[in-house]
């Protein structure tokens, strides 16, 4: 009785959540574009924030989630143009994969998104460096 239960119950589980810091690396045109975000899903809504540009400007995103497949778009720029960036995928063993489309050029491509390490908190202490041996000396060689 208690497997069937076990069995019940994973058939009908609910799907991978995409909340996480997701590292998303891509392509656009034969341009590679490599960004990271953190994902807020509540019910099929997403929000957060993507870091986006060399300068890692903060963009907030907004998208869904409906079974397996994503969609959320953030805004960017090029060279004072204003973008919206649109990623649509597929959601599977904690991989996200699937297009990228960037509006207004219609310039399209595809990206790959796995789990990205948390970022350090900014109110941890960073661990002490190791001491370094005094200048000029070494360890005896062994005869």
């Amino acid at each position: 009785m208690l497997l069937a239960l076990t069995l019940l119950a994973a058939l009908h589980s609910a799907p991978d959540s995409v909340t996480g810091r997701w590292q998303i690396k891509g392509d656009v045109v034969g341009n590679p574009m490599e960004t990271v975000c953190d994902i807020n899903q509540s019910g099929t809504a997403i929000t957060g924030v993507c870091s986006v540009g060399a300068d890692n400007h903060p963009e907030p995103i907004t998208g869904e989630v409906k079974g397996d497949s994503v969609t959320f778009q953030h805004a960017g720029d090029y060279q004072g143009t204003a973008l919206t960036i649109i990623y649509a995928g597929k959601l599977s063993a904690q991989k996200l994969e699937g297009s990228i489309t960037v509006k207004p050029f219609d310039a399209s491509g595809t990206f790959t998104a796995e789990p990205a390490p948390n970022a350090p908190s900014p109110s941890a202490p960073a661990a002490p460096a190791a001491p370094a041996a005094p200048a000029g000396t070494a360890a005896p060689a062994k005869p």
